[in-house]
């Protein structure tokens, strides 16, 4: 019986060291404002989306969706240290200045405060991927726009994941 807890026991801790040193997945956060979190259901937004498309190339990785509803530039960058953990290896950050200005906040300000939080996290050793390029390119085209004429449908989502997929590496 000794014999099998000690054996139970090295196997325990061999699985923990492994773990340790090859961790299962990458950590990859979404980060902005509505854009992220979308006005759909939360399986069909592009961060949901984009973790299945990794996922079906063998890519063991969680997409973690840190999109906030009507967050300005300000409020995101006084937030990214909490929503992006320790262990990040990439954010794909989805933000403007649309926010801000419905505010009466500057564009400028908002462009500087982006800036500050693609600084922030490569400081951290953390990957940056600005991706509203790509979003208003989708955004722009027939079908890709939701009920509300602000953020994408189910297929702008299903086309935003599947253009992110190939930055990803």
């Amino acid at each position: 019986m000794k014999r099998l807890s000690l054996r139970i026991f090295v196997l325990a801790v061999e699985a923990f060291v492994v773990a340790s040193i090859h961790p299962a997945s990458a950590q990859i956060v979404a980060l902005g404002h509505s854009a992220v979190h979308g006005n759909v259901s939360e399986s069909e937004m592009w961060p949901a989306v984009l973790e299945r498309l990794l996922r079906a190339r063998g890519s063991q990785v969680h997409v973690t969706n840190a999109g906030v509803w009507g967050e300005t530039t300000e409020a995101t960058l006084a937030r990214t240290p909490s929503a992006v953990p320790d262990g990040t290896r990439l954010v794909i950050l989805c933000d403007n200045p649309a926010n801000d200005v419905r505010h009466n906040m500057s564009p400028v300000k908002a462009m500087q405060n982006i800036a500050a939080i693609k600084s922030q996290l490569k400081a951290r050793g953390i990957r940056v991927i600005d991706v509203w390029g790509t979003y208003m390119s989708i955004w722009r085209q027939p079908d890709n726009v939701g009920r509300d004429g602000r953020h994408l449908s189910v297929e702008g989502n299903k086309k935003m994941a599947a253009a992110v997929v190939g930055m990803v590496r």
